[in-house]
């Protein structure tokens, strides 16, 4: 009895795609690594140089940087962002250490709550153990262009509000950090820097 036409061409059709699986390698994944350096300056009359390394690479966002002053000391500052894309949350932790040797650390989440809005929230606690918690609105303006707001509340209820516009074309950056205290006194720092990314595959484990 011969073979119906039909089921004999979707058998050769769906052996022909099982080969082709097979011949075809899984699609790597890419980790990325953005390099940046550069100065700044502060309307305190501050100012340094800056250079920070991002690698991002599934799901997980890891930053290194470091700043020296102009009399030479120099702080630190790490994260680790680790993004569930089923649910576009993320858990964030990091530490900053300043020249004079204090160090405050943060944690919190994030919430992609549209495209281009990454909302976040947490806890900071600073070097003598007091803790302040904060809530920040990132929002993509532009390719680029990323504008930043967040308000800290202190241990004793009082309020900074801070302001990060950063923006990036053709291996070079600008950004402007504002930050408003409690008693309304304003300061801004203003940096430059290029920047350098990179691609490759992730090594199999």
């Amino acid at each position: 009895m011969k073979t119906p036409l039909l089921p004999r061409i979707v058998t050769v059709a769906c052996l022909a795609c099982l080969f082709a699986a097979a011949a075809s390698p899984a699609r790597a994944e890419e980790e990325k690594v953005t390099k940046r350096e550069g100065t700044y300056t502060t309307s305190k009359g501050g100012s340094g140089t800056t250079s920070s390394t991002t690698t991002k690479a599934n799901g997980v966002v890891n930053r290194q940087g470091t700043w020296t002053n102009a009399a030479g000391g120099t702080g630190t500052r790490q994260s680790q962002t680790n993004w569930n894309k089923s649910t576009q949350t993320a858990t964030v932790n990091g530490s900053v250490t300043r020249p004079n040797g204090a160090t405050s650390t943060w944690q919190g989440t994030k919430e992609r709550t549209a495209p281009g809005v990454i909302r976040g929230q947490g806890t900071i606690t600073n070097a003598n153990g007091k803790q302040s918690t904060y809530t920040s609105t990132d929002t993509k303006v532009a390719p680029g262009t990323w504008d930043k707001n967040e308000v800290i509340t202190t241990a004793n209820g009082k309020t900074i509000d801070r302001s990060v516009d950063t923006t990036v074309a053709n291996g070079q950056g600008t950004r402007t950090v504002t930050t408003k205290g409690p008693n309304g006194q304003t300061v801004t720092r203003d940096a430059q820097f290029s920047q350098t990314v990179t691609t490759a595959p992730v090594p199999n484990p």
